[in-house]
């Protein structure tokens, strides 16, 4: 797909998901990207689904009453709410192999470097003006399997 492409499927996708769900006010937006398949979701997340969240996971495993274990949870989209609002599939399996071969982390970077394009871009539309926002509302890029505080240090994000 083309960044143009994309950007008019999330434009779509994010004013039927905001029609749907008016009533919300959102603290963080992320591409959830798998940079192996080149493709992504769009996800975001509420503060009261958090908390429902971070209470069933401190009632199975202790770790989740440490602060650095509660932000890893907080911002690994893996685990929010709202995770189907858009799934975009960049590139196909064909033109993957034809385009990298065999070379998966320069493909890895390259698809990360075009997730993050596209946000930069989204960012600056109307509909994403439009998302209710919290006072400490982020949105970022992350790999589906990267720790959440590198993903969020690796594009200047600081959270206290």
């Amino acid at each position: 797909m083309t960044k143009d492409e994309v950007l008019a499927l999330l434009i779509r996708d994010m004013e039927k998901f905001l029609r749907a769900h008016s009533n919300f006010r959102f603290y963080a937006f992320a591409f959830d990207c798998n940079a192996e398949y080149a493709n992504f979701l769009v996800c975001l997340n509420t503060t009261e689904e958090f908390e429902k969240t971070l209470q069933w996971y401190q009632k199975k495993y202790e770790k989740y009453n440490q602060e650095e274990n509660i932000l890893e949870l907080r911002y690994n989209p893996g685990d929010w709410e709202y995770t189907d609002i858009s799934q975009v599939d960049l590139f196909s399996e064909e033109e993957l192999a034809e385009k990298y071969q065999d070379d998966i982390d320069k493909q890895c970077e390259e698809i990360m470097d075009f997730c993050q394009d596209i946000l930069r871009d989204f960012k600056k539309t109307d509909v994403f003006e439009k998302i209710p926002k919290t006072l400490d509302f982020i949105a970022f890029c992350i790999d589906h399997d990267e720790d959440a505080k590198e993903a969020l240090e690796r594009q200047n994000i600081i959270i206290e």
